[in-house]
């Protein structure tokens, strides 16, 4: 789900909303694809130039790690406020081999 209807929007509105939601979500994926390295969430909202708040930048990336494009690392960097934030990279398909899929003792 792109939009989390918590203030109850309905018809045109609701569906305007969500749409705008997901095209936020493409442009951002598509950023982290040309761009090929970790960003955090006020990299994506400045270098994109992007016109929302970073409360939105942040739901897009969840839903998209969700969505198995991207995964949150555990590399933090120092964002627009000066807090620490999360820098976010694109999923490969490396990253769903697990080590315990393989058994390298033979038993």
């Amino acid at each position: 789900m792109s939009f989390y209807n918590t203030i109850h929007e309905k018809g045109e509105v609701l569906k305007r909303s969500r749409k705008k939601a997901r095209t936020q979500e493409e442009r951002i994926y598509s950023f982290f694809l040309i761009q090929g390295k970790p960003l955090s969430p006020s990299m994506v909202l400045e270098d994109l130039g992007l016109k929302c708040p970073i409360t939105s930048v942040r739901r897009a990336l969840t839903n998209l790690t969700s969505e198995g494009k991207l995964l949150k690392t555990d590399v933090y960097v120092k964002g627009t406020y000066g807090k620490k934030e999360h820098l976010w990279r694109l999923k490969t398909e490396e990253d769903d081999l697990r080590p315990d899929q393989f058994n390298l003792f033979g038993e």
